[in-house]
């Protein structure tokens, strides 16, 4: 017999969420079969799979030790990160263009969800081997090649708020983004879907389609380039490269989708996050440093460096 005591991070979710979580080797048929059993118990009283687990529940459980092995995550060795802000219950870092925000299916070894687990675990935010339900992650994504800011949580209860504010709408997002033609400007309303791994754009609804919002302005033009910022109003697969692309100006670099070629990759960058809305006061406004900004002296320097490297 095992006994577990609720903490804080495994708490305000049902326990068959829990159970799935902490134990690995217990398959769902049997995790059902022993709570039906009374197998597992909550507080030494029958348990209903859906029930809502609080701090303090005890869960008792009847069964074979193997099913209860847990396995300690090993993390890598601590990599850079960017930590522009950290609070008690959140993190925002600035991802480099290139670096993957999750694995994927080939098993990258090296993520921005990696570092962050490492970070939290060398500055004692984050113990594997003490958590039983919970594992702090990424709030959202960015695509391998867009820079810029990522949110995370890093406590349960955080977590979960920051996904329903992120579904909502509650936070704001800004890019700024370099094309070499004029964007259109002010409020840009399109609909999108995703088909495989692209987005198909269209000017009006269709079946599939989701409605695809976003504010453009231009602030900058140098030698053919302009930098713009744009707020996204939805956050729709590839939005920003897809409709700068259907509208005719795509990404510099931006290859996918009819961009001009550049090794070094688009030019966007993730570069404000507004959490006022969502309730995240102390966090407020979240915004990278003019320094590490994307700028067209920024990116015609990268770009000419690479040029020169190529040509070395």
């Amino acid at each position: 017999m095992q006994e577990v005591i609720i903490e804080a991070n495994d708490a305000s979710q049902r326990l068959d969420k829990f159970l799935t979580k902490a134990y690995p080797n217990l398959k769902k048929s049997a995790m059902y079969k022993a709570i039906r059993n009374k197998k597992i118990k909550v507080n030494r009283k029958r348990a209903e799979f859906d029930q809502i687990l609080n701090v303090g529940d005890h869960i008792l459980l009847f069964l074979p030790p193997d099913l209860l092995e847990k396995e300690v995550r090993e993390l890598q060795p601590a990599k850079e990160l960017d930590v522009i802000y950290e609070d008690d219950d959140l993190i925002v870092m600035n991802k480099p263009a290139g670096l993957l925000v999750m694995k994927d299916q080939a098993k990258e070894q090296d993520t921005l969800n990696d570092r962050l687990l490492s970070y939290l675990a060398a500055t004692g935010s984050y113990d594997p081997a003490k958590e039983q339900s919970f594992t702090p992650s990424i709030a959202h994504r960015l695509d391998r090649n867009t820079a810029g800011l990522v949110l995370a949580a890093k406590n349960a209860k955080t977590a979960r708020k920051l996904a329903s504010a992120i579904a909502q709408g509650q936070v704001g997002k800004y890019y700024l983004a370099i094309t070499d033609k004029r964007p259109v400007q002010g409020r840009i309303d399109l609909y999108l879907k995703k088909e495989s791994t692209k987005a198909l754009v269209s000017a009006r609804p269709l079946p599939g389609y989701d409605p695809a919002r976003m504010i453009v302005k231009t602030i900058g033009q140098k030698d053919g380039l302009y930098l713009s910022k744009i707020e996204l109003l939805t956050g729709r697969f590839h939005q920003i490269r897809a409709s700068l692309a259907f509208l005719g100006t795509p990404l510099v670099g931006d290859s996918k989708y009819k961009g001009t070629p550049n090794p070094k990759g688009y030019a966007l960058q993730a570069y404000k996050i507004d959490l006022k809305p969502s309730g995240f006061e102390q966090a407020g406004i979240v915004e990278l440093p003019k320094s590490k900004q994307l700028s067209l002296e920024s990116y015609m320097k990268k770009k000419a460096d690479s040029k020169r490297r190529m040509a070395a």
